[in-house]
């Protein structure tokens, strides 16, 4: 799989110096041409399933028709975006919010950007940095082909990578914010590998990662909540209203997170990348 992907990269590179209109055009189309064969395969009934011991009682044909699409297309937009300038940035993401993270920021105490795996989560850092912001991301990479691959992928732009499993990730994370950085963080995985709390999420109760507001009390950064959405043919990232956590504030911001993304889980469940993961979606149905 590992040449296979190299070999589209290498051919996309080449596409990439053909105007923006055009390059954009072949990548969506062959994110496209993916979608139409995956939702084919057995993937389909498996996202539904998922989707429906999640939150039972909708059809969720069309959300994993969506789901399926926007893995297919976020496929691609990886495998180009080491290629994109700011016109293919402008034609693939739209940002919401920025001042919310230029309000956090003015505190000189770094922010603490929290995400889940919706959308195309992998372009929000990217697409900072390539805006010049000075973002880390934090993550979990195992030493095997497909992370050695996405490496310089996830970094193409500037962006810091902390991967936990290489790096104290406290010190790394506190140092960065202590330069008045961005730190990216997922919550919605590896609960039961760090700090975690039970949480009622979605109708039951389920670890939470709580690493991102030990961090938030530590270094005194404010936490800026995003969601990441595919909608209209492009990757919205809107950054919310940045949340300062206090000494005795703590439990109201791990539930007005936790709101956030609830929410836009109900409202989008199309988005979220856990249903394409039978084994996470058994931790969730079981709480553990």
């Amino acid at each position: 799989m590992i040449i296979l992907l190299k070999l589209l990269q290498f051919i996309f590179g080449i596409i990439f110096r053909l105007p923006a209109p055009h390059a954009l055009h072949l990548m969506r189309l062959a994110g496209e041409i993916t979608y139409r064969i995956a939702r084919l395969t057995p993937a389909k009934k498996m996202v539904i399933k998922n989707m429906q011991a999640i939150l039972p009682g909708r059809d969720f044909g069309p959300p994993a028709d969506q789901l399926l699409r926007n893995v297919a297309y976020s496929v691609f937009e990886m495998l180009c975006v080491p290629f994109f300038q700011e016109t293919h940035f402008n034609s693939v993401c739209k940002i919401n919010g920025l001042e919310n993270v230029d309000l956090a920021l003015s505190r000189r105490k770094g922010a603490v950007i929290v995400s889940m795996h919706t959308g195309n989560y992998e372009l929000m850092p990217i697409a900072l940095s390539s805006r010049g912001y000075t973002v880390n991301s934090v993550m979990k990479a195992p030493k095997e082909p497909l992370f050695e691959f996405l490496k310089p992928i996830r970094s193409c732009k500037g962006t810091k990578l902390i991967n936990v499993l290489e790096a104290d990730m406290y010190r790394e994370t506190l140092k960065a914010l202590g330069d008045n950085e961005l730190v990216c963080l997922g919550v919605d995985t590896g609960a039961l590998e760090g700090r975690h709390e039970t949480i009622p999420f979605l109708g039951r109760s389920l670890p939470a990662a709580t690493g991102w507001l030990t961090l938030a009390q530590r270094s005194e950064a404010a936490i800026v909540p995003v969601q990441v959405k595919r909608e209209n043919g492009k990757m919205v990232i809107s950054f919310s209203e940045p949340l300062n956590l206090y000494r005795d504030n703590r439990e109201e911001i791990m539930y007005r997170v936790k709101q956030f993304f609830e929410n836009f889980i109900k409202n989008h469940p199309e988005q979220w990348l856990m249903f394409l993961n039978e084994y996470e979606t058994k931790r969730m149905v079981e709480g553990k």
